[in-house]
């Protein structure tokens, strides 16, 4: 969590930057992102992986393109799962050919664009989709890669229920049926299967785990191949990798995962050839940011100690979201030891807008400013900015020891102009 902020000081310091002059200049609440955790993450995991597995930034964790930007000058590759990424991606030209597109309900029109961009693959969730976009291939005049994603009936235990499981799903095409459907659209005419693609857990801190669950999806692809006498491209065996968030959890340790990694390719000779795609968000995007905010009351109910900020759900949903704190700290007492246990809340009306409960933090007093870490993945593109009509934050980055203005903050006045009467 705070591998790259100075601790020697009484103050918080975004790289570098004193967390006053940040919030002094852009107000409360702010979204600060460190480039150099960003490149630091990156490296770390491609110096771990073998040759053969590619690394694509999921980008639903943070799409930021200031974010995008540095990831691709280091050679990643992309995941999207929206209109709105694939439009990110030809905003940045990031060449085709380092996307794919996952999720549920692509959009004909989000095909279309898939298609005009020529990215890579589109992992698909459903064997409607598949003939949807053999039919916007055909109109191309194209011929189109795809991979299968596959709901396993295996998956990792996860911590904290987020996308895991062997449930019924929205996602991919069940195990039971993955023959027949290889059966059916292997006649399609302009769409070719390629890949395999599964991801069946989030937020995973165990290697061990990781490497277990890609065997069982690597033996899968082989009785694909084996089976329907497929010649796979690519086996996207999901994201996954998590972050510390609770004290006491330990950092992924990708190093050992490596080591599994190419254990597994020497053990699989069959897939010899075939290319590896991890999906990494949090892992990439997580531990770059940090979620400022300003203490407007400090009040007791009922026994209780209650912090209230200016943030709020709207900026900030995934603690209330998920039912995880993030580790907390106050930006101004960065040295002082936990003296109460609060409860953090926003400014909102309503009583779902925690952001952080049974909370250990000095004493906190009005004015104070509150720092959530590990806020660079799913804070403020998985929030709501719209409810309760509240400014939307501003995004900034800390660069080489300067601050960038990578998405201006949103006042009230300025989205109720765009409704219609």
């Amino acid at each position: 969590m705070l591998e790259y902020i100075k601790r020697n000081t009484s103050r918080l310091q975004i790289g570098g930057i004193d967390f006053e002059e940040l919030t002094r200049q852009y107000k409360t609440p702010l979204y600060v992102y460190d480039a150099e955790i960003i490149r630091t993450k990156f490296q770390r995991l491609r110096d771990a992986m073998p040759p053969h597995v590619h690394i694509f930034y999921a980008m639903k964790s943070n799409p930021n393109l200031a974010v995008i930007r540095i990831l691709a000058e280091l050679g990643c590759g992309f995941d999207v799962a929206s209109i709105g990424e694939l439009t990110a991606i030809k905003k940045m030209a990031i060449d085709g050919s380092r996307v794919v597109f996952t999720g549920p309900g692509k959009s004909d029109d989000e095909i279309a664009l898939a298609i005009q961009l020529g990215i890579y693959s589109f992992n698909c969730e459903s064997e409607n989709e598949i003939i949807r976009i053999n039919s916007a291939a055909k109109k191309a005049n194209k011929k189109i890669k795809i991979g299968l994603r596959v709901n396993t009936d295996y998956a990792i235990k996860e911590t904290i229920k987020m996308i895991g499981g062997t449930q019924a799903k929205k996602f991919g095409i069940d195990e039971n049926q993955i023959f027949d459907v290889i059966d059916r659209v292997s006649k399609l005419e302009n769409v070719i299967v390629v890949g395999i693609h599964v991801f069946n857990a989030a937020q995973v801190l165990d290697y061990k785990q990781l490497a277990a669950n890609t065997k069982n999806i690597l033996r899968l692809a082989c009785d694909i191949m084996d089976h329907k006498n497929l010649s796979l491209e690519y086996i996207d065996i999901g994201g996954g990798l998590g972050i510390p968030y609770a004290e006491g959890e330990k950092e992924l340790d990708v190093i050992a995962l490596g080591r599994e990694f190419s254990d597994l390719h020497k053990e699989i000779s069959s897939l010899s050839t075939v290319r590896w795609i991890v999906e990494p968000g949090r892992y990439l995007s997580g531990e770059c940011g940090v979620l400022l905010t300003n203490v407007v009351d400090v009040k007791t109910s009922r026994g209780v100690r209650f912090v209230i900020t200016d943030a709020g759900i709207n900026n900030f949903l995934r603690p209330a979201l998920i039912h995880q704190n993030h580790p907390v700290r106050v930006s101004n007492k960065f040295d002082h030891e936990p003296a109460n246990i609060y409860r953090v809340e926003g400014p909102l009306c309503t009583s779902l807008d925690c952001l952080g409960t049974d909370v250990k933090l000095p004493d906190i007093e009005m004015g104070d400013t509150i720092a959530f870490f590990n806020a660079g993945a799913y804070g403020f593109s998985e929030s709501m900015p719209y409810f309760l009509s509240h400014p939307i934050p501003a995004e900034v980055m800390v660069k080489r020891g300067k601050v960038i203005l990578v998405r201006r903050r949103i006042e009230p006045h300025e989205y109720i102009e765009h409704c219609i009467i």
